[in-house]
């Protein structure tokens, strides 16, 4: 069963959408919370400056029951704390919410710009060794084809499984989002 859970910057609603509609055939659920820079969505729903205390409620009601986060790599996805704070969720590891697996995968227009930049705490995820994957998170273009993206999916949760995130990849939480021109 592949319940995900899709994390990105509002600026990239639309293709996201798109990237949900065309993808929603190979999963079960796939979850995501759209957050504006007018609103403030987890502040909002969980006012508590005890990162840990944040991070159990992310965990429990947003990303409970799904097996991998796909975090959309767009222009400013790098910049928002949302989304380090998802990522880190994701990888932390609960007695009643294991983690997930994580992948990045770059929207079309990020790979037509050339806009790579990862959020920092899934690029420490994004380990190559000798020109191959060997992290927990992995890092791909858009996909080849339809079913590419179900085998990306199903490669993080045997990662899951078999590997764990570098040390301190749930600590120190990001404060602030970074402006992105």
């Amino acid at each position: 069963m592949r319940q995900i859970f899709v994390s990105f910057h509002h600026h990239d609603e639309y293709e996201v959408s798109v990237f949900c509609r065309r993808y929603a055939q190979f999963f079960d659920e796939i979850r995501t919370l759209g957050i504006s820079e007018e609103g403030d969505e987890y502040a909002d729903k969980i006012n508590s400056g005890d990162t840990d205390y944040v991070m159990r409620k992310i965990r429990e009601d947003y990303l409970a029951g799904t097996t991998c986060t796909v975090v959309l790599i767009g222009k400013c996805t790098w910049a928002r704390r949302y989304i380090d704070w998802e990522i880190a969720a994701t990888l932390r590891n609960n007695k009643d919410n294991p983690r997930s697996g994580l992948i990045a995968v770059q929207l079309p227009s990020a790979a037509e710009n050339g806009w790579t930049t990862l959020p920092p705490r899934l690029a420490k995820n994004v380990i190559r060794q000798d020109g191959t994957d060997v992290g927990y998170a992995r890092f791909y273009t858009p996909p080849p084809s339809d079913g590419t993206l179900a085998t990306w999916v199903d490669a993080a949760i045997e990662r899951r499984d078999s590997m764990e995130p570098v040390a301190g990849s749930t600590s120190d939480l990001r404060v602030n989002s970074s402006p992105c021109e």
